[in-house]
Parts: structure tokens; sequence; C-alpha cells
């Protein structure tokens, strides 16, 4: 193994921190909305699990990885989140090796070890969803699609083509970074963009291999299945989705690149006249810091290769959700976050004096673990705490309520099916009802149903200003909060 300066820059360090980093505090926070989704449906069997995923916005890929898991495991909070903390691991693997292969040892220890302290990728290594498993497949292809660009044998086609097959079905995303990946195949192609094909053709090179061609050609092909259900998926978000037109702003893509650094939009900052220059300020540091290694003629074309694969998914959301419909979120781009770390590492290591290099990683090393602090006390979701404190109140005969879907799904996790009903109209099986569009009788009730029930109802839901928390409605109960800590309320209100 080629030593720098005595140290060696094993992959092992990254892993072993990132393996620490993700396993602290994984159970620490209770499972919430968008997990309760992929717990209630992980009871379903694999039939069920794909046709009620078609009603919702994602792919099935995650959901049937995850069902085969606790299958063989477990449904507990911490195995289901092992298996996300799993594929995380494997992502810092395969960036280290991908940043081997293009550059060197140093730039891919510092690489691996700034994707092992992220608070965005160790949040997501938390999490029972599909952003880190699509982030290390997408991962994966890249490496073999490096490995088909370095050494043009087409063997690295097959596994490239597996992963991506993988990956799209995992989440659609997925596809901007075959795109990417189309486009970093076009700059390696000699003369492509000259219009002097001759050369490339004659010798079959990247983009003019029928393999690379027939590869891609499989895996639309074998997306056809799906297809009828993705443009029905995508038709129904491009008339209603959660993301508001008025979240896609000239600080969408910026506040992604803090989001992967310090897991915050430090809006704090930008909201402030004065403040606003520190903003600004940071963001071209850590932007800057990602485009630095352009600079190394040497480096130049390998971390244009990064830098599109990084950016252009991102770029490319953000103008259909500027144009179409607003559908950019952080989490939804994990891969990109792998290579603006890989960029980041590049840049340290291209810096020649030792003490200045070191230094400047030890620093982003540092924001990074205040990024990992920052994100354990945003992310603390209690819904575990709530059924404590309600269940050690509850007697024969109470009733317990979620008044909005986002504390029921989780909620129905810790009181059990049949436990937890859901105060609400009916559903129409789209989105997360699609879990119990077809049992609307056994899960739901009406406000008209909800006081006759019982003389004691527990209610839970969020704090604020809420209709099912509304005092004129319970004018004839006594209501008694039990529980209310970081976003979540729980009320019981009994009748004499």
């Amino acid at each position: 193994m080629k030593k720098y300066n005595g140290f060696s820059y094993s992959w092992g360090v990254p892993i072993i921190v990132g393996l620490i980093a993700r396993l602290y505090k994984l159970t620490g926070s209770s499972i919430w909305h968008d997990e309760g989704y992929t717990m209630w449906l992980l009871k379903y069997d694999f039939s069920d699990i794909i046709a009620r995923t078609a009603r919702d916005v994602h792919p099935p890929g995650y959901y049937l990885f995850s069902k085969i898991w606790v299958s063989v495991f477990s449904d507990s909070v911490f195995s289901i989140r092992f298996l996300s903390v799993l594929f995380s691991i494997g992502i810092i693997y395969f960036t280290y090796k991908i940043v081997v292969r293009l550059f060197n040892r140093r730039a891919a220890f510092w690489a691996a070890m700034f994707l092992a302290l992220s608070p965005f990728m160790v949040r997501f290594a938390q999490e029972a969803r599909m952003y880190g498993v699509v982030a290390f497949f997408t991962t994966l292809a890249s490496y073999y699609l490096v490995c088909f660009i370095q050494e043009r044998k087409n063997k690295f086609l097959l596994p490239y083509g597996l992963a991506m097959f993988i990956a799209v079905y995992t989440q659609y995303y997925a596809f901007f970074v075959m795109l990417a990946h189309w486009l970093i195949i076009s700059l390696c192609t000699p003369g492509f963009w000259e219009f002097r094909w001759q050369k490339s053709i004659k010798e079959k090179l990247y983009l003019f291999n029928p393999y690379w061609w027939l590869t891609s050609v499989a895996l639309l092909i074998l997306y056809l299945p799906w297809f009828p259900v993705a443009y029905k998926q995508v038709t129904r978000v491009s008339t209603s989705y959660w993301i508001q037109p008025d979240w896609i702003t000239m600080k969408t893509i910026p506040n992604s690149i803090l989001q992967f650094t310090v897991f915050s939009h430090l809006d704090v900052l930008y909201d402030a006249p004065l403040e606003k220059i520190l903003y600004w300020l940071i963001v071209t540091i850590f932007i800057g810091f990602t485009l630095g290694a352009l600079f190394n003629k040497k480096w130049r074309g390998k971390a244009l290769s990064l830098v599109i694969y990084g950016y252009l998914p991102m770029i490319l959301v953000f103008i259909v959700s500027k144009l179409k419909t607003p559908i950019y979120q952080d989490r939804y781009f994990p891969f990109s976050a792998v290579a603006i770390f890989a960029l980041w590492g590049v840049s340290i290591a291209w810096i020649k004096n030792k003490s200045v290099r070191v230094g400047m990683a030890l620093v982003i090393l540092l924001v990074l673990i205040v990024g990992n602090y920052y994100m354990h006390h945003y992310t603390n979701h209690q819904m575990r705490q709530v059924f404590e404190a309600v269940s050690s109140q509850l007697e024969p005969g109470d009733n317990v309520v979620s008044g909005e879907l986002y504390t029921f799904l989780d909620g129905i996790y810790y009181f059990g099916d049949g436990n937890l009903h859901f105060l609400s109209a009916p559903v129409d099986g789209y989105g997360e009802t699609s879990l119990f569009y077809d049992q609307q009788e056994k899960y739901l009730v009406s406000q008209g149903e909800l006081k006759q029930a019982s003389n004691r109802i527990f209610v839970i839901g969020r704090t604020g200003d809420k209709e099912y928390f509304d005092e004129e409605y319970w004018s004839d109960y006594q209501g008694a909060i039990i529980f209310e800590e970081n976003g979540l309320k729980a009320v019981c209100y009994s009748k004499d």
C-alpha cells in the first residue's frame, strides 16, 4: 500500500468513523411520519406492497428490500434503521474507491471522511426510507461506470446496469443521475462535442460503444412494466404536491449544500439584513470549495465529471420546479452530496502544504461534527414518549385518536393496529392513505362519531392552532394536556 508521509490513507478509518456516527443515537428519535408509512406498508405481502406503493409517489424498490430484511430479522426501530446504516457504509466505501481511481488515496480518504461525518448522510442513514439506498446504488453504478471508462471493458456494464436498475426502482430521481452519466460519457468520448466522431465510431469508444446503448435500452425495457404506474404518479403530483412553489427560490440549491454540511438552511442569517452577507459568504466558500478542484489542470476533466454528477440533478429538478411542479426537496439528492464531498476531498488533496491541508480538513470535519449536533437536536421526534404518556393513563373503554395524518402513521407503530383511530373524512386512497383506503371503517372516525365513542378521549397531534384541539368543540369536556414537546401534543378529554 502506497504511503503518504508515513500515513496510510486507508478506507478503514472512514468506515469505522462512519459506522460510529451512524450507530450513535440510532434509536434515539422515534419513528416519524414517513417511517411510519414504511413500517405499516411492510405488514403487507409483496404484491400488496407493490399495489399500495403504486398509489403513492415512489417506486417499490426500497420497500421490497425492507420486507425481506424485516422477514429475516425484525421490524424493530434498530433493525429497520440498521438496514439503512449498512447501505450508507457502502456509500462511503465505494466513494473511496471511485476517488482512488480518479485521483489518489489522499483525496479518497478525505472524501470518505467528509461523507462519514456529513450530518445529512448520517441523518438518512438513520431513517427507514429510501434515500440512503438510492445513494448506494447510484454510487455503485458510478463506480462501475468509472471502471468502464478507464479500462474500456464491457464487462463493467452489466453490474452498472443492474445497479441503475435497482436505483430507478428505488427513487425516480435516479433517472437524473442517468442523464448525468450520459453527459459524462459524452465528454469522455474523443471528438464528440467537436463532431469529429470517426475515430470514436471506428474504435467503438464510450458513447459509440453498442454495449453502452444496449445497457441503456435494456434499463428502459425493464422499466416498462412500471412505466404506466410512474406516469400516473407523476400526473397526480403535477396537479397537487406538498412542496409549495414559494419554497423554490434562488437559495434552493445553496441551501442544499448547507443541508449536506451543517443540516441547516441558516435562514436566521438570511432573514437579517446584515447577516445576509455572512450567509452568502458561507455559501460561496462551500460551493467554491466544491469547484476548487477544477483549477487543477491535471484533474480538471475528472473533477468536471463529479461537478456534473453532483449539480446536474439538482439543477434539472430546480428548473422543473420553477417551470412546472415544485418537486425539489433536499433529501431527494443524497447522490449529489456524495459527489460534492468527493470534490471537497479532491480540493483538500490538491493543497501542497501539509499543515494547511490538514488544518483545512480538520476545520471541515469540525463543521460537520457541529452539524451532527444540530441534526440530532433538530430530528428528535418523540412519538414514543407520546405513547408512553398516553398509555400510562389509559383505562378500559378509553379511545385514542390522531387529529391528523402526520401523527397517525407513526402513532400506529407505537399504539398498535386497532388501538389508534384517525379523525378524518373519507380518504381517496392516494398518497399515504393507500395504506388503509380499503379499511376506512376500521381506522377512520368522523367528528360526529368521535364523542359518541367514549367519555374519555385522548387526542394526539401537533402543537399550534389545530382544529382538533378547538376549545369550542370540546366545550362539554374537560381537557388536560398530558404531553407537549418537540412539536407533538396529547390531550385527554374527559366527560363526567
